[in-house]
């Protein structure tokens, strides 16, 4: 009698540690399949991620090429033909002496002029040769010289990390530029401010840009600036360059951007 209890008691103690058993087993497998899911659900944002910014990088390179080549065009082309104009004028010669030629040759020649000025203003725009030549700080101070002599804004720029900035590839500088670009003239369009200054500064690991004006400023939220100030053009160049970027303004204080591009 002794015998079949102890056989009964081993026999349920068996069945219940097989139970465990399966039950631990089941719980594994479970958790490997999750974990298994997981990473596949990973792997997969990652390459979607990686396709989108394979997309808008070549986008936007198309967009550069673009613009280097229209505004070369319009340098060579328009800017000479403007050029050989103005000659043709100034070569033409009444007999007599008549001062409304000499009034329409200096109209003539002061809108020419003014017109090939425009042209050439409007090529840096397109394809800053500066930028190509002589890197990202140049093409900035140039850019903001022609804003400080156009009196609409007051620009100042220093630059702490010139080593740095020379070393940047073509790409990356020329998406910072644009950047820039987009912040200044957000500020002449929508802030009311008159002065703006812009910050270069770098470590062994990164480099950051810090730019400021006195405008009206806006208040922090979710969607600041994404629908005035071309937020939406500036995060797609920076996340094309892997850059990250945070803001700082407040209404009547100012608008205020800190941009980090890893050096690594």
């Amino acid at each position: 009698m002794q015998r079949t209890t102890d056989n009964i008691y081993f026999q349920m103690i068996m069945g219940m540690s097989g139970a465990a058993i399966l039950v631990v087993s089941f719980i594994l497998f479970s958790i490997r399949n999750q974990n298994r899911l997981l990473r596949q659900r990973q792997q997969f944002q990652q390459a979607e991620i990686a396709h989108q910014k394979e997309l808008l990088r070549a986008v936007i390179e198309s967009q550069e090429a673009e613009r280097k080549r229209i505004g070369q065009d319009l340098h060579d082309d328009v800017g000479t033909s403007l050029s050989g104009l103005r000659l043709l004028i100034e070569m033409f010669k009444p007999l007599q002496k008549d001062q409304h030629y000499t009034d329409f040759l200096r109209s003539s020649k002061t809108t020419i002029d003014k017109i090939v000025k425009d042209v050439r203003h409007i090529s840096h725009n397109l394809s800053p040769a500066t930028l190509g030549y002589y890197g990202l700080a140049a093409a900035i101070n140039e850019h903001s010289d022609i804003i400080n002599q156009s009196g609409k804004l007051t620009i100042e720029v220093q630059n702490r990390a010139e080593a740095a900035l020379e070393q940047l590839n073509i790409t990356v500088a020329t998406a910072l530029y644009r950047v820039l670009e987009e912040l200044l003239n957000n500020t002449i369009k929508h802030s009311g401010a008159s002065r703006a200054a812009i910050v270069f500064a770098a470590s062994s690991e990164q480099i950051t840009i810090e730019y400021k004006d006195n405008g009206k400023g806006l208040p922090i939220s979710a969607d600041t600036g994404r629908k005035g100030m071309g937020m939406q053009n500036i995060e797609s160049r920076l996340l094309n360059i892997n850059a990250t970027f945070v803001l700082s303004t407040q209404p009547g204080q100012g608008f205020g951007i800190g941009i980090t591009y890893p050096l690594n």
